[in-house]
């Protein structure tokens, strides 16, 4: 059971025995409600990221879920929220609370954004953890210092995200179709991820239907399609990545040898996987002075 202190004067306690606990992404949205240590009820829904989704959209999201969860009849002692876009959406913490809030009897709702939650769940209290699916973002912690570099959104950044491997993939289709050269093995790639019968409809679907979540889902195709440029949208992506790593870690004034850990969907794919390893060394050592200890959340127990 979770306990937390009933007052700073005293020291004492309250034992929390009803928790719900969120993990807000930009693709999906996730609850788990704890009574007494255990996990009674789950439920999943669509994004109800801010940036990713919109105010209206995240939302409905949250209602969905909500409304898979009729164990919550009686009131939750607090709410726990991991969330893309806390540090990089202005408002996003107050949008969160306003809607959990009611739920519980003491008002308390705890919102932090989902990447801080990487390190803590690899076992690690200093270190450097880079995000790769929908959206991209790194952040790390060191001796009480916190940094932050990426995380702002689709519109504006998520370089080596699965939004932004799949729309490298149609600019390089979009590309070829204007030098008049064949598509290659890509363009039935693509085109079957999407469901449409050409690039035009590829290209007016994409317009149509913006929403990062629903292209990234189509990023491990375009990475394991045997045709050069999806080698190099992963390259590109990899040096993206580290580039997050990078900033991080010469915010942080890290010592030597400082680990990276490498999250997200995407790092599930061991060509990227291999390749974001391989450009995070290098681009890390000339800040910490030192190599870096780098592991995969994926491979964690």
């Amino acid at each position: 059971m979770m306990a937390e202190p009933a007052s700073t004067q005293n020291g004492r306690y309250r034992v929390m025995t009803r928790v719900l606990g969120l993990d807000i992404g930009a693709s999906t949205t996730r609850a788990q409600l704890v009574v007494d240590d255990s996990v009674v009820a789950e439920a999943r829904a669509a994004s109800a990221s801010m940036t990713a989704a919109g105010p209206a959209r995240a939302d409905a999201a949250i209602a969905h879920l909500l409304a898979q969860l009729p164990e919550l009849t009686a009131s939750l002692d607090a709410v726990g929220v991991g969330a893309a876009g806390v540090i990089t959406a202005p408002g996003t913490r107050e949008f969160i609370t306003a809607r959990l809030a009611p739920l519980t009897t003491s008002g308390r709702v705890v919102v932090v954004d989902d990447a801080s939650l990487v390190l803590p769940a690899a076992g690690l209290t200093d270190g450097i953890a880079v995000i790769c699916g929908t959206g991209s973002m790194g952040t790390g912690c060191w001796h009480g210092r916190s940094a932050w570099a990426g995380g702002w959104g689709y519109l504006l950044g998520d370089e080596g995200s699965g939004y932004w491997i799949v729309r490298s993939a149609v600019r390089e289709l979009l590309a070829r179709a204007d030098r008049g050269a064949d598509a290659g093995p890509l363009g039935p790639c693509l085109l079957a991820c999407a469901g449409a019968p050409d690039l035009t409809a590829l290209r007016g679907e994409f317009y149509r239907q913006p929403q990062p979540s629903h292209w990234a889902r189509h990023a491990p195709a375009v990475l394991d399609c045997p045709d050069p440029a999806a080698a190099r949208i992963a390259e590109a992506a990899a040096q993206a990545l580290a580039g997050l790593a990078a900033q991080v870690a010469e915010r942080l004034g890290a010592a030597a040898g400082i680990p990276v850990v490498l999250a997200g969907g995407l790092m599930a794919n061991q060509g990227l996987l291999a390749a974001t390893v391989s450009a995070v060394a290098p681009a890390v050592v000339p800040t910490t002075g030192r190599p870096c200890a780098i592991a995969s959340a994926n491979a964690m127990p």
